[in-house]
């Protein structure tokens, strides 16, 4: 656990989002990122520097590049905090993707819970995310799906999706405590475009065991395939869903209108 990450202990003290990177000098959907880091910061009751970007791309000076870095491409993840308890608020770290567009498989355990303005937001208090990463790791697995009354609202650093028995893609909402996923954004903006319609809904014990195929969206996780929650399996050899988000992502990092350029000039 990184220093950053281990040493806030108060939801309001600070607010962060994790942006895909391309190991040199782009991170993609910064626009997006700093979107939802402004409605979070709202409902924390933080104020954010006026000039965010600027100072944000200021601190990316530091940032070291990956020697497998590839000009607009998904390598790294760069995590952008912006801490309130500091005379310079805006931190930056960088770190490589090790697991991206895999086959994985996850534990449950209980979905932390704050109250309600602070849930749901990327906020300082992120120890109890950052634990279920680590207790998904002790067990062998590969990702904590978080559970709140019977149902999965999280990941520890992926949000789910599941194809039902009928072709409807089920994902939580952002009510039942879950962040709002820019990835899965993403994914869903156009599912729709290759015939997979969706809603949101709660993701539940029954849901889940009769699910034809189930993928963790994120940032650095690209589109994983679930293959077993708990030690029981999740669907059959089917992928198609999978095939599919993986598809869309590849499409949107080939677009060079989604990634920013972070050197000042």
């Amino acid at each position: 656990m990184g220093q950053d990450e281990a040493a806030q202990s108060r939801p309001r003290d600070s607010v962060f989002t994790t942006v895909t990177w391309d190991g040199l000098h782009h991170v993609a959907d910064l626009k997006t990122h700093l979107n939802r880091l402004s409605n979070h910061a709202i409902r924390l009751r933080m104020t954010l520097p006026d000039n965010l970007e600027s100072e944000i791309k200021k601190a990316f000076a530091d940032i070291v590049s990956l020697k497998n870095g590839q000009l607009k491409q998904p390598i790294g993840l760069v995590k952008i905090v912006i801490d309130c308890t500091e005379q310079s608020p805006v931190r930056l770290s960088e770190r490589p993707i090790t697991l991206r567009n895999e086959e994985i498989e996850a534990i449950t355990v209980p979905a932390p819970r704050w109250n309600r303005k602070v849930t749901g937001t990327k906020h300082g208090d992120w120890a109890p995310y950052h634990q279920a990463r680590l207790k998904a790791g002790s067990k062998g697995s590969d990702l904590a799906l978080l559970v709140h009354e019977f149902s999965i609202i999280d990941g520890d650093r992926a949000s789910p999706i599941l194809l039902d028995e009928g072709g409807l893609v089920w994902h939580s909402s952002s009510e039942q405590g879950g962040v709002e996923s820019i990835t899965r954004s993403i994914i869903l903006s156009k599912l729709g475009e290759h015939g997979f319609p969706f809603q949101s809904g709660n993701l539940t014990e029954r849901l889940v065991a009769r699910a034809h195929e189930m993928v963790a969206l994120g940032s650095g996780m690209g589109a994983c395939r679930i293959i077993t929650i708990d030690g029981e399996d999740i669907g059959g050899s089917a992928d198609l869903l999978t095939q599919i988000c993986r598809q869309i992502l590849s499409q949107h990092y080939a677009d060079s209108s989604n990634w920013t350029k972070m050197v000042i000039e």
